[in-house]
């Protein structure tokens, strides 16, 4: 526009001579081309963001992070308040199934037991003696009867009291390993209070979020490798279970899968990266 100002305005150009015709074609060239290049310029960027997303739409990350956990874990507390007498093993210390990891102190309990259990010594005397008696008819039908009925409440409050002294015993659950004590000798518990952690260091398992869309082709029995962050090696697994729900908010599922090979370096709690061999 100001090339086409500049012609009209100049008055040393002749309007009948040829360089007057030839700058007023030149400005109509360049009015009509102007359109042309300036929409050009305006599609050409547009085009590109589209590519960009097309292509990064067509990538499926098919790796997460997961941690290593013991199939089996237990936080094991009391079922009755008191103090600790005896405490059996110390953290990372292994432990069988069905062994007295803690002891309370329950001397109440303990000697009611003897008080029970010579109650119950007591009524079978009376009871046998009672049956010698009735061979000879010296005892009535009701005083056996009963004898024998004194016995067995004798046996159920024997049991009663046998409960209650078991409850002062913390045994394993499983064979495993002493993660963490909470308490120490000599300290006292309360009821639900947690003792100890307990798992089972020889069957691990691997637990990882993923994007709710791999469920479109991700199916039990999977093969993944886990590249393990604290250690230099790799693992190789399965995939054994996928959640049953979907988190609302983040649109993830939990799933977990079993390791394989050698594991004797590999504890609960270490993590990595978790990557799938194929996309089915």
């Amino acid at each position: 526009m100001e090339f086409f100002g500049t012609v009209r305005c100049s008055s040393q150009i002749n309007p009948k001579g040829g360089s007057f015709w030839s700058a007023l074609r030149w400005v109509v060239f360049i009015g009509l081309l102007a359109p042309g290049l300036s929409a050009a310029q305006q599609a050409e960027p547009s085009s590109q963001p589209n590519q960009t997303s097309a292509l990064s739409s067509s990538a499926s990350p098919i790796s997460a992070q997961a941690r290593v956990n013991a199939k089996r874990s237990a936080t094991v507390s009391v079922e009755t308040a008191g103090r600790i007498e005896t405490l059996n093993v110390r953290e990372g210390e292994a432990f069988e199934a069905g062994e007295v990891l803690v002891e309370l102190a329950c001397r109440v309990e303990q000697a009611r037991l003897k008080k029970v259990r010579a109650s119950q010594e007591e009524a079978i005397q009376i009871r046998d003696a009672n049956e010698q008696l009735a061979d000879t008819r010296s005892v009535g039908a009701l005083e056996l009867a009963l004898s024998r009925v004194r016995v067995e409440a004798a046996a159920a409050e024997l049991a009663v009291v046998m409960a209650q002294v078991e409850q002062c015993l913390v045994r394993a659950p499983f064979d495993g390993v002493v993660a963490r004590l909470h308490k120490r000798q000599a300290e006292h518990i309360r009821v639900g209070e947690p003792m100890a952690d307990l798992i089972d260091g020889t069957a691990l398992e691997v637990e990882f979020l993923a994007p709710s869309k791999w469920l479109e082709w991700l199916e039990p029995g999977a093969p993944f490798v886990l590249h393990l962050n604290e250690l230099p090696i790799q693992l190789s697994g399965e995939l054994r279970g996928i959640g049953v729900r979907v988190d609302p908010v983040s649109r993830m599922v939990r799933l977990k899968g079993d390791l394989m090979g050698d594991l004797d370096k590999v504890v609960p709690g270490m993590s990595g990266d978790l990557r799938f061999e194929a996309v089915q």
